[in-house]
């Protein structure tokens, strides 16, 4: 008889933890298993990729009505008021002086109405990201084992951790998606040791490939330079200074291009900047792409300014397509890359990322070095990592 999974995630829109799940699942061995996946917000651009065999729930019904769904009626004045209720703590939330993560402030307002009518038991049920699907997982579902992928540097987060600890308590594996990531969840917690396991973000080579050898981007048409970042509009990515790098560039005489993909909050004062820089002509927010790949396989240098990262899979995607790399010293970054053999890493600071990109473009030598190195060395392919998660859910607790 098949194992019974449930995967819970957020959203399927596009982003790390999203895009290492699709890929987990497609390669799945769905003779020994049977996948449901939940979504608390159906209509991500990554949904179109999962392959036919996994069983994508009906949304919850807390968050259909949120999304604009219709309910019964009875449901509608219920679900409005809890609504209601997660609204005004969360303005609430803005006045404390320890406020707590979003996430907390809104499963604790609204938590007593979700999945009231999902009664299946699972083998084992594997929330893919930290906070309201851990929550979710650990509290609203019924199974055997329960498992918590947490992909970010988890002592640097928001989360109140005494909070979190409520619901880590009724997990039995934690799964760190880098050694870094680790350290980080027992900075906090070293009771959690015999918890946490590493698992790499999952990523399948032949996927990329295949999507990166899609339809040709006439946006990269007669560019000297393209320079190109993945991420999401958001400050932990640090494009502002990428920006004053971008200025530094152009004031170089350097002819170039520099793209990004990804949406965000911080999309109005980055384009402010862009404008207020003179760089409308060469430093270009394409807002979010399906297939960043194709957009990833056309660009000469690929750039990440993070100031940290769960694990830096754009950076790991970029050298699968043998792709020159300058990324800044973030924790997870020497983990990736190694120094002047298949990439460059720099410091936190607008002067070295500046140099590191010059470098690139200057040094035709190291240039070529690199690229030579990536184009000799086998793929960064993490689809090993799922026989860890087998051996996890089999594994007797």
């Amino acid at each position: 008889m098949k194992k019974k999974l449930l995967f819970v995630i957020d959203s399927l829109a596009i982003g790390g933890a999203e895009k290492s799940l699709v890929s987990l699942l497609s390669n799945i061995n769905s003779s020994i298993f049977e996948v449901d996946l939940m979504v608390f917000k159906s209509g991500g651009e990554l949904e179109s990729y999962v392959p036919n065999y996994v069983n994508i729930l009906p949304q919850l019904e807390y968050f259909s009505f949120l999304n604009g769904g219709s309910v019964m009626l009875w449901k509608k004045i219920l679900f409005s008021y809890y609504r209601w209720k997660a609204s005004i703590n969360l303005r609430l939330n803005n006045f404390r002086r320890n406020a707590l993560h979003s996430e907390q402030v809104i499963y604790k307002s609204t938590g007593k109405i979700l999945l009231t009518d999902l009664k299946k038991k699972y083998d084992v049920a594997i929330a893919y990201s930290q906070g309201l699907p851990t929550y979710i997982v650990a509290n609203k579902i019924i199974a055997e084992k329960k498992l918590a992928w947490i992909n970010t540097d988890y002592s640097n987060t928001l989360y109140n951790k005494d909070i979190d600890y409520l619901s880590y308590k009724k997990i039995d594996k934690i799964i760190a998606v880098s050694q870094n990531t680790k350290n980080s969840i027992l900075k906090i917690r070293r009771e959690y040791i015999n918890k946490v396991e590493v698992v790499m973000d999952i990523l399948d080579p032949d996927i990329i490939y295949s999507m990166a050898n899609e339809e040709p981007i006439e946006e990269f048409s007669n560019v000297n330079i393209k320079i190109l970042s993945v991420g999401r509009l958001e400050s932990v990515k640090s494009y502002d200074r990428a920006i004053k790098v971008a200025e530094m560039l152009k004031k170089s005489n350097c002819n170039f291009k520099w793209y990004v993909i990804g949406e965000g909050s911080e999309r109005r004062k980055l384009q402010e900047m862009i404008d207020n820089f003179g760089l409308t002509d060469c430093f270009i927010l394409m807002g979010k792409k399906i297939n960043p790949y194709k957009y990833m396989n056309c660009c000469d240098i690929y750039v990440q300014t993070s100031l940290k990262e769960g694990f830096g899979l754009t950076v790991s995607e970029a050298k699968i397509l043998k792709k020159p790399i300058v990324c800044t010293n973030f924790p997870t970054a020497k983990e990736i890359i190694t120094h002047k053999v298949d990439g460059l890493i720099v410091e936190q600071n607008i002067e070295n990322i500046y140099e590191g990109i010059m470098k690139l473009i200057n040094d035709s030598e190291l240039n070529k070095s690199i690229i030579n190195q990536l184009n000799n060395t086998i793929p960064y392919n993490s689809k090993s990592e799922i026989e860890k998660i087998y051996q996890i859910i089999n594994k007797e607790m």
